[in-house]
């Protein structure tokens, strides 16, 4: 149960590039799921032949993670479960203790390379 492959997709709305997980496949004989990364592209930059998803190298290994995690919580607690990781917010303080708030999406701002953001950073 996890990423086990990526595709491409283009969005037919107006929303900028995402990640995902989708397309779930059962190796024969398995009840197990596994699931796709998928890179969505914005239809604007598409048209305009700009280029998505720029040094996502950096990033790849920390969207494997929290898109894991997102697989892992639907396949124990359902899809609204899972899809609720993102609406999750940390808040931390930095500089002169002004506090930030950020999405467990925001994938920048992680420390480390498990996909989830956390207040340490």
């Amino acid at each position: 149960m996890g990423i086990n492959d990526f595709c491409f997709a283009c969005s037919f709305d107006d929303s900028q590039e995402y990640c995902t997980y989708d397309n779930p496949v059962a190796p024969f004989g398995e009840e197990q799921q596994d699931y796709s990364l998928m890179f969505v592209f914005s239809k604007i930059s598409q048209i305009n032949g700009f280029t998505s998803f720029e040094n996502i190298e950096d990033l790849i290994e920390r969207v494997i993670s929290h898109e894991t995690i997102h697989v892992v919580i639907l396949k124990l607690e359902g899809r609204d479960a899972s899809d609720t990781l993102d609406d999750l917010e940390i808040v931390y303080t930095f500089g002169a203790g002004r506090p930030h708030i950020i999405r467990m999406n925001f994938l920048g701002y992680a420390n480390d390379n498990t996909g989830l953001v956390t207040a340490t950073l």
